[in-house]
């Protein structure tokens, strides 16, 4: 008859096959990320730490601009901040702070400074006429992707929109413009 398993045990032998997997399995490829989310008072560009996906960095670039940026201030940011993406693999000393999703109060207080920083009092204004993209860059390319406003602060993909992708050594302005015309679909989605 088999023995049956107490529940650490079964903890620590499904620990131990994740551990086994992991050894086994390759490593995401290497790529850099960032994020622009224009709204009506302001436009935030922040980079984004890499390991499978990309996730907010306490230490990357994150800077916000008037919502009036030239199509060359833009892509020079935007490459600024692909430029502070960070790919962190699980032997970095920092992982445990970085590749993880952030908690409901980093969340809230996110959203209490942008809402301060447009003047409003709801995220309902906050996100009213907002757009957002992601950029990646990787394998000499930089992959512009739209995202609809799916409501509470969150945001989702475009089904049937071709994502923009440009050579990585395209021109600040052209890059600019193609995430100008990138953030208009978002915002008609």
């Amino acid at each position: 008859m088999k023995k049956a398993l107490t529940f650490e045990e079964q903890r620590a032998k499904a620990r131990a096959r994740a551990a086994e997997w992991k050894k086994r399995s390759k490593p995401p490829k290497e790529y850099k990320s960032a994020g622009v989310t224009s709204y009506r008072k302001f436009v935030e560009i922040s980079s984004q730490a890499t390991y499978g996906f990309g996730y907010p960095d306490p230490k990357g670039y994150k800077r916000h601009f008037a919502p009036d940026m030239t199509a060359l201030d833009l892509g020079r940011e935007a490459r600024a901040a692909l430029m502070a993406s960070r790919f962190i693999t699980p032997e970095h000393p920092e992982w445990d702070d970085v590749i993880r999703i952030p908690i409901k109060e980093e969340f809230k207080a996110w959203e209490e400074a942008n809402k301060a920083r447009a003047g409003v009092k709801t995220l309902k204004a906050l996100f009213n006429g907002a757009g957002h993209v992601s950029l990646r860059q990787q394998d000499g390319q930089i992959e512009i992707k739209p995202w609809r406003y799916r409501g509470r602060g969150h945001w989702e993909g475009i089904r049937g929109h071709e994502d923009t992708v440009l050579a990585e050594d395209v021109s600040d302005e052209a890059f600019g413009k193609a995430i100008l015309d990138a953030l208009d679909v978002s915002r008609a989605a």
